[in-house]
């Protein structure tokens, strides 16, 4: 009869945790209900180890290089990445120890008279330039006058002495036209941390370059 009873006690206990469980009020945790567009998460890639341990060593490598420097520039940013690029810097929230260089390839070269101090100063001289023989002339917004535009330099050299020897005193040749190349941005003052975190985001940019550079004044 005990035999019988202490198993019916074990049967009641079973049922009476098994009604909480059933009825309970989140003392049990779903997890699964915490679970949000669980169809829409993607494995993006997976670094492998040794690319890994091959980037952390040569981040460990720059930092070691850079630490302690007056000034650090990140270059080879190039022009369509820009923006991505100065989203990013922005939120090194650097302020004034920020700085931006552009660096420019000149494409085109010309050959021009300096800039007139008025439109009709300027047609004057064209009207002179022309009993010499010098055509293929134009009066540009500065009231310069334009020569002629060349593709190199050497090209636009070339044209000078002609227009030298026609006597064009005062033609001068030079950079035309600028196309930006690349944008490097530069940092003053960098502590180990903010070092580390340009030798992180280095890895986003094709060709950058993080190297120690004299300070500005």
């Amino acid at each position: 009869m005990a035999r019988l009873l202490f198993f019916l006690l074990i049967i009641a206990n079973v049922a009476f945790a098994l009604h909480l469980w059933l009825t309970g009020t989140g003392e049990v945790t779903d997890f699964a209900n915490r679970e949000r567009n669980r169809d829409e998460v993607k494995l993006v890639a997976v670094t492998p180890p040794l690319i890994a341990a091959r980037k952390a060593e040569e981040t460990r490598e720059t930092v070691a290089r850079l630490q302690g420097s007056a000034c650090v520039e990140f270059a080879g940013v190039a022009s369509a990445d820009l923006p991505r690029a100065r989203e990013a810097f922005a939120a090194f929230k650097l302020g004034d120890r920020l700085l931006e260089r552009r660096l420019e390839d000149i494409t085109r070269y010309w050959v021009f008279m300096p800039a007139a101090r008025d439109r009709k100063t300027a047609e004057a001289t064209m009207a002179e330039l022309r009993k010499k023989n010098v055509g293929d002339m134009s009066i540009r917004p500065d009231n310069t006058i334009s020569l002629g535009v060349f593709s190199t330099e050497e090209a636009a050299r070339r044209y000078l002495t002609a227009m030298e020897a026609k006597g064009a005193r005062g033609a001068q040749s030079g950079p035309f036209t600028r196309e930006l190349r690349e944008i490097a941005f530069l940092v003053r003052e960098p502590d180990t941390e903010m070092v580390a975190r340009l030798a992180i985001l280095q890895r986003d940019y094709n060709g950058a370059l993080i190297r120690a550079v004299t300070c500005p004044n």
